[in-house]
């Protein structure tokens, strides 16, 4: 189980904080709080895997927390959202080492590219005692442009269009190989509770280099509706997310 600590005093926000890590097996929130200081106390008793960490906090800011933590030595993935932008505040959380900076108001999918690179350096972190480069590479490169399809389909996630993500691909991915016969948008939707307007864009994705073939289904009572199914010497296509 991955404990969680969200650290934001403007509770509406905190609540959508919330909401998104909910959606992850595996999460569990420990605790939700206020202040740098009240951050201490549920540290002492509950040692997070991961904080999300806001900057502006009564009293002491976050990144006053990062300073500490790196001269404590503490070993803590942290991930920073919050509503400072200016370059000072970022080059700090960096240089204290934040494994993400997201910026408010941010998306759902941008949030997702946050705990897919912390998942990664848990992964790396917690289930292994040794690396190579290629292990490294995952996380400290992040892959850029398209071009990564040319190499027989093994980096597919690096050129996703805008708005995917690959941990959500993964699930509908997963989603699709469930289904015994032709599936609908809903069919997938319902399965990954995900949001038809969200799931189609990934089907019209997998469509598009392949993966899934399309076609109408003519109903007894309705509109005709489009159903997807798998092209079976297209598979190769997805190995990467397996």
């Amino acid at each position: 189980m991955i404990k969680v600590i969200i650290v934001e005093d403007d509770p509406m926000v905190a609540m959508i904080n919330q909401q998104y890590i909910e959606r992850y097996e595996g999460f569990k929130i420990v605790a939700t709080v206020g202040s740098i200081g009240e951050l201490w106390n549920v540290i002492k008793e509950n040692k997070p895997d991961l904080i999300l960490l806001d900057v502006y906090l009564p009293g002491e800011t976050g990144i006053d927390f990062l300073q500490s933590v790196r001269q404590k030595q503490f070993s803590i993935p942290i991930i920073m959202i919050t509503a400072a932008h200016d370059i000072p505040t970022i080059k700090k959380a960096l240089e204290f080492g934040v494994i993400d900076f997201l910026i408010k108001p941010f998306t759902y999918e941008r949030f997702e590219l946050a705990i897919e690179n912390f998942l990664q350096y848990h992964s790396l972190t917690t289930k292994l005692e040794e690396a190579d480069q290629d292990t490294l590479d995952q996380i400290l490169i992040k892959e850029r442009g398209p071009s990564a399809l040319n190499q027989a389909g093994k980096e597919l996630h690096s050129s996703l269009p805008k708005g995917l993500s690959k941990l959500t691909l993964k699930k509908i991915l997963q989603a699709v190989e469930e289904q015994t016969g032709d599936f609908s948008t809903e069919d997938i939707a319902k399965a990954v509770n995900l949001s038809r307007i969200s799931t189609k864009k990934y089907l019209q994705y997998l469509n598009e280099i392949g993966y899934l073939g399309e076609e109408l289904k003519y109903l007894a009572v309705g509109r005709p509706i489009m159903v997807f199914h798998i092209v079976p010497e297209k598979e190769h296509l997805i190995m990467s997310f397996k």
